[in-house]
C-alpha cells in the first residue's frame, strides 16, 4: 500500500459550523450533510478519497470536534463517461498512518491498481448509507510532451536562444488555460571510506521570496506557460551547498536532474490561486465551505497528469565546477 500524508487530508472543507444561540446560523441552513474530496493522480495507481459528515458545534470553534467525521460504508465509484465499467473504492482504517487532527488511525477510501486514462471525462458518484447521493465529473488532462529542440539537452549544455541564465525545459502541447506545476529534484550519493554509498534526494529551489524579512525558497513553479526555467546560478549555488563544510568533494556523485511537470485539470486550475493547494501532494487545504464542485453536497473533485524528464550532467562540468563525480546510470 502506498502511504500518503494524512495530516493535510481534507479537513477544513468538512468543518461547517452552526451557532445554536437564538437559532441563528452564520452560514444559513445547510442543504446537504456530506462532503467528498478526491484528487485523481496519474503518477500513481493508488487513488484515495475522504468522505465526511458535516457537523455542528455550538461555539463556532472548528477545533472543538474531537471525533473524526469520516463516513464509512458508502459506495464511492468512478466511471468513464464513455463506459459502463464501475471502479469502486474500499474504505479502510489505516493503522500505519495517523490523522494528526484527531490523533487516530487514518480513515479513508482507496482504489488500487487504477491509473487514470488521460484525455477522458470521468464521473464520480457516491451513494451514502442514508440514501444521499453526491456526484461530480472532470476531464483528465493530457500529460505534456517535451519539446527537445527548445529544451536544454544536458547541463551545462548549449544555451537555448542565447539565454545564459536558465536551463530550459519546454513542452509543445500544454493547454494555455490550464495550470502546469513544475518541480526539480536532485539525487546524489555520498561514498564513505568503507565504500558504502548513501543516497540523498533533495528538492531544488526554483526561486526565492521574502516573507517577514526572511528569504524562503520556492520549490514549485505554478504557471500557465509551456516552459519551466531553472536558474543556472540558483542551481549551482544549491549544488555547492550539498557538500558545504566537506573537503572530500570527489566522494559525491550526481545523478541526472529530475524535472516533473504536473498538468492540472480545469477544476484544479480554477481554484489553485485561492491558496487551496498548499501541499504539493495536492491534498486540498483551507478549502472554504462556499467553494465546491460536488452536486448534492460539498467538497472537491479534480485531477492532474504527471510527466518526468531527466537531464544529465556533463562529467567535466561537475568536476571543474564542484569537484563532484557523475553517478553512473543506465
Amino acid at each position: 500500500m502506498i502511504k500518503f500524508k494524512f495530516t493535510l487530508i481534507i479537513i477544513a472543507v468538512t468543518l461547517f459550523i452552526i451557532s445554536c444561540e437564538e437559532n441563528i446560523s452564520p452560514i444559513g441552513e445547510l442543504p446537504n450533510k456530506y462532503s467528498v474530496n478526491i484528487v485523481l493522480r496519474t503518477d500513481t495507481a493508488y487513488q484515495t478519497a475522504y468522505l465526511s459528515k458535516i457537523y455542528v458545534t455550538e461555539d463556532l470553534n472548528a477545533n472543538s470536534l474531537e471525533v473524526d467525521p469520516f463516513v464509512d460504508g458508502a459506495k464511492v465509484m468512478l466511471k468513464y463517461s464513455d463506459s459502463n465499467n464501475e471502479y469502486v473504492f474500499n474504505d479502510t482504517v489505516d493503522n500505519s498512518n495517523t490523522n494528526d487532527r484527531y490523533n487516530t488511525p487514518a480513515q479513508y477510501y482507496y482504489l488500487n491498481n487504477f491509473l487514470p486514462s488521460t484525455g477522458k471525462e470521468i464521473q464520480l458518484a457516491v451513494d451514502l448509507p442514508d440514501g444521499s447521493k453526491l456526484s461530480s465529473k472532470t476531464k483528465l488532462p493530457e500529460p505534456v510532451v517535451f519539446d527537445l529542440i527548445n529544451s536544454t539537452p544536458f547541463i551545462p549544455g548549449p544555451y537555448i536562444g542565447n539565454d545564459t541564465q536558465y536551463v530550459k525545459v519546454a513542452w509543445t502541447n500544454g493547454n494555455s488555460e490550464l495550470i502546469k506545476a513544475g518541480r526539480v529534484t536532485l539525487v546524489y550519493y555520498y561514498r564513505e571510506l568503507s565504500g558504502e554509498k548513501t543516497k540523498h534526494v533533495k528538492q531544488v529551489p526554483l526561486s526565492y521570496v521574502i516573507k517577514n524579512d526572511i528569504t524562503e525558497p520556492v520549490y514549485v513553479n505554478m504557471s500557465y506557460d509551456n516552459n519551466l526555467n531553472i536558474g543556472r546560478s540558483i542551481l549551482e549555488e544549491f549544488m555547492h551547498s550539498i557538500s558545504e563544510g566537506n573537503e572530500s568533494k570527489a566522494r559525491y556523485s550526481i545523478a541526472p536532474l529530475e524535472v516533473e511537470i504536473y498538468s492540472f485539470d480545469e477544476n484544479l486550475s480554477r481554484y489553485y490561486s485561492a491558496d487551496l493547494f498548499f501541499d504539493f501532494g495536492f491534498t486540498v487545504r483551507n478549502f472554504p465551505g462556499d467553494v465546491t464542485n460536488i452536486e448534492g453536497g460539498y467538497g472537491f473533485f479534480g485531477a492532474y497528469s504527471h510527466t518526468k524528464r531527466i537531464i544529465k550532467f556533463d562529467q567535466q562540468y561537475l568536476m571543474n565546477t564542484f569537484g563532484y563525480m557523475r553517478e553512473v546510470t543506465n
